[in-house]
């Protein structure tokens, strides 16, 4: 999209805003990053974007993608907030990560001014890793009482509050998990023989951990080779991708490289897998879509200890520890569990994310209450309106 198309989009959703204003009813606004470019966030949004929509009448404020279309909505998006959202509407925010939160703090100031209570919701650990920052007490002060904040897990709610809340403002927030949309059952299970598959899925980086995998399944392969190593993602750092394909030289038959896969090539990856390794080190690394997926194929998971992850894993013995021995003799005995029992690990591991669901179920019902949704709406509809396809492109 071009600089200018971005902003007559602005323009007509203020337009279509001003249409709807002569029919009663409360409005949904959604101020965020929304795709293009296609990401983490960008497809949340998309995502609860198209649920609302078919709730509610929702406007779509989108918050940019580069500098000039962040600059130019930091100025126009203010102006809408004060002009534009009536007082019974609900307003739903996801904030531009890094520095483009600062762009974004005159839409917060817009919002103080009315009087609007608003829900800001976090998709990154970076304000808990790197906090307290700046920026994150700026926009939680110009909310104040009015800004109510929306997190992916209760993990990620205390560690938050520490930082940045009063115990006022952590009581009237919210978690909603992303197993609450991004959950499919895949039953029956794949039956899976042969050598047991251990696997990473990701954008390859170093800060996803590809790197120390390789040391950890190096060390694997000098005690076992009844096993198969498959990485898929896209490489785009040219020096990785050099390592990746030294590592796999090395090991030709056991450790194969084999790129971005979508669609039927991303459920048959999972569908071969038992074991889905990652070990994040990426500071903004929250609630990974990954593990959701993997968990509903039957596979089991190995992750280290960085976001909400800990949260989400089945058994705290899978969480890594970074010491490549040690990290090594669990890869070791998390495959000879699943040469023990492979149907059965299967099976726990796709009702454990089938669990996770319906606990999210449970936490979404205050949420969307408090956005002005009955939860008999929410509930007699589909609360899953992601298609595979709708994901393709996007890893986490």
């Amino acid at each position: 999209m071009s600089f200018w198309s971005f902003v007559r989009s602005l323009l007509s959703a203020e337009r279509n805003a001003g249409a709807m204003s002569a029919r009663k009813g409360r409005r949904i606004w959604v101020l965020g990053p929304m795709p293009p470019p296609l990401n983490g966030q960008s497809n949340y949004n998309k995502v609860i974007t198209t649920f609302l929509r078919s709730k509610a009448e929702v406007v779509v404020l989108s918050t940019g993608a580069t500098s000039a279309e962040k600059i130019a909505a930091g100025l126009i998006l203010p102006l809408i907030v004060l002009f534009r959202v009536r007082s019974e509407d609900r307003v739903y925010t996801s904030p531009p990560g890094q520095r483009g939160v600062w762009l974004f703090m005159l839409s917060l100031v817009a919002l103080r001014l009315r009087g609007l209570e608003h829900f800001l919701h976090h998709h990154s650990f970076r304000p808990i890793n790197l906090g307290p920052m700046r920026a994150m007490r700026f926009a939680v002060a110009i909310g104040g009482r009015l800004q109510r904040h929306v997190f992916l897990s209760e993990g990620m709610r205390d560690r938050f509050a520490d930082i940045y809340l009063s115990p006022e403002l952590k009581a009237r927030s919210f978690v909603l998990p992303n197993a609450f949309f991004f959950f499919e059952n895949h039953s029956p299970l794949p039956i899976r023989q042969g050598p047991v598959t251990i696997g990473h899925l990701s954008v390859i980086t170093r800060e996803k951990g590809v790197d120390y995998l390789m040391s950890v399944v190096e060390r694997l392969l000098e005690r076992r080779s009844d096993f198969r190593f498959v990485i898929a993602g896209p490489i785009r750092d040219a020096a990785l991708r050099g390592e990746i394909d030294a590592f796999c030289a090395r090991h030709e038959g056991r450790v194969s490289a084999i790129g971005p896969v979508y669609d039927a090539a991303k459920a048959e990856f999972y569908q071969d897998l038992d074991v889905f390794v990652l070990p994040s080190r990426l500071v903004d690394e929250a609630d990974p879509l990954v593990i959701l997926e993997a968990y509903s194929f039957g596979s089991e998971i190995v992750a280290s200890a960085t976001g909400c992850i800990p949260e989400r894993i089945r058994h705290p013995s899978r969480l890594m520890s970074f010491a490549v021995d040690a990290d090594s003799r669990l890869l070791d005995k998390t495959i000879d569990e699943i040469m023990a029992d492979r149907a059965g690990t299967a099976e726990a591991c796709a009702r454990h994310v089938a669990e996770m669901h319906e606990q999210s179920e449970r936490q979404a019902e205050a949420f969307f209450a408090a956005l002005g949704i009955r939860w008999t709406d929410v509930s007699a509809g589909s609360v899953t309106p992601v298609p595979g396809n709708v994901l393709r492109g996007v890893v986490r």
